[in-house]
């Protein structure tokens, strides 16, 4: 059965069957219709238990409160009740040691050359594509911006003269992000040789980063870091927030202010940012044994 069918079978269920607020059915629909657009789950026998742990890490890497990530995974354990219920699916694809709300963990970065490899396996040569692509990874580590943001960041964002683009962020709330160079060269080349190239119509679009057919979406730029990653030989889980994650921490390791780290992810709270400030072991005793005087 298509996933989304079921997804609408389901909710109609919540209000019918079960006396659900129409709010709370249609909050638990779009938690579902959002973890098909992360997974990639389009039919119930896609919904496996690697496509829940797929799940289940973009949950822990998301800034999300636990009551919200907890509402989330209850969005989805209770379809999974109805649907093994009713007969649409032969079990409950959750692991059973996810019955408590998912801990927040910490965010896994990649190192330097990690980055530098995944960039590099975007070829501009290989077309129009290739410049798409490798604009878009240089975005994502040079602003440290989310997924959404760099899918809905618009031509009249970019001041590439400058350095800059202007990133709209959780809210509506709007953040003027440094771009690095080795980003604005990428930009500039895709704008010129491969946005026209790879969408026809793409004169009468706003946004930057295109695929044939339109605008990109999530899904479609969480695919492409992956198929990068593995072609750069890393085996770990690398999605477009990874590189989130290793913009911040690599600009913390080098030294940079934590308050500047918080404007530049566009953070509403100081305590979302030092969570980087966990991640680098190997710094924090360097930093010790150099400072304290009994080390």
């Amino acid at each position: 059965m298509d996933f989304s069918e079921a997804v609408r079978q389901f909710a109609a269920h919540l209000l019918t069957a079960r006396g659900r607020a129409r709010a709370t059915a249609e909050s638990y629909r779009g938690d579902l219709l959002q973890f098909s657009e992360v997974t990639g789950v389009r039919i119930l026998g896609d919904l496996t238990r690697a496509a829940v742990l797929r799940w289940l890490d973009e949950l822990a890497a998301r800034e999300l409160s636990p009551r919200s990530r907890a509402r989330k995974l209850s969005a989805l354990r209770t379809f999974c009740s109805w649907a093994v219920e009713y007969g649409l699916l032969e079990r409950d694809p959750i692991p059973a040691e996810t019955s408590a709300p998912p801990a927040l963990r910490l965010p896994r970065a990649l190192s330097e050359a990690e980055v530098a490899a995944i960039i590099a396996a975007a070829d501009r040569s290989a077309g129009a594509e290739g410049l798409r692509d490798r604009a878009m990874l240089e975005a994502l580590y040079a602003t440290g911006m989310r997924v959404s943001e760099l899918c809905s960041l618009r031509l009249i964002d970019l001041r590439l003269a400058d350095g800059f683009a202007i990133v709209t962020g959780k809210g509506g709330k709007q953040r003027l992000t440094p771009l690095g160079q080795y980003a604005i060269d990428a930009v500039r080349e895709y704008l010129a040789q491969g946005r026209g190239v790879l969408c026809p119509g793409a004169g009468g679009r706003d946004e930057v980063f295109l695929t044939r057919r339109g605008p990109i979406s999530r899904s479609q730029v969480f695919r492409i870091v992956k198929r990068y990653a593995a072609l750069a030989g890393i085996t770990a889980q690398v999605s477009p927030h990874t590189f989130r994650h290793s913009c911040a921490s690599h600009l913390l390791a080098r030294g940079a202010d934590l308050r500047l780290v918080q404007e530049l992810l566009g953070h509403a709270s100081l305590a979302t940012t030092e969570i980087y400030t966990h991640i680098d072991k190997a710094r924090l005793r360097k930093v010790y044994d150099e400072c304290h005087p009994m080390a």
